[in-house]
């Protein structure tokens, strides 16, 4: 083995781990467009039932993007419940 050969060996390691990470970072990218699709998706089943909504999370400083996802997350969780009490109240009243 001569000296080139381990400095190779530590590069391809490093592009390899590199690459992982930003594997991880499309997936947390994903997962926070995602939810914000769905979120939307929600809202606007909210709107055609006449319950206003919006779909949108206010950040008041920077925010980390596992931060903006689970921002998010829990505005899924509030729509859901107005959707799910909604939905309660009409099939209730019927």
């Amino acid at each position: 083995m001569n000296f080139k050969t381990p400095a190779l060996i530590a590069a391809l390691a490093l592009t390899a781990s590199a690459s992982f990470a930003a594997g991880d970072e499309n997936n947390l990218l994903d997962d926070y467009l995602d939810a914000q699709a769905h979120a939307k998706a929600l809202s606007a089943q909210l709107e055609s039932m006449g319950v206003e909504s919006n779909p949108n999370v206010e950040f008041n400083s920077p925010a980390t993007l596992s931060q903006k996802l689970d921002a998010y997350q829990d505005k899924i969780d509030s729509l859901q419940a107005e959707f799910d009490a909604h939905n309660t109240a009409v099939t209730q009243a019927n």
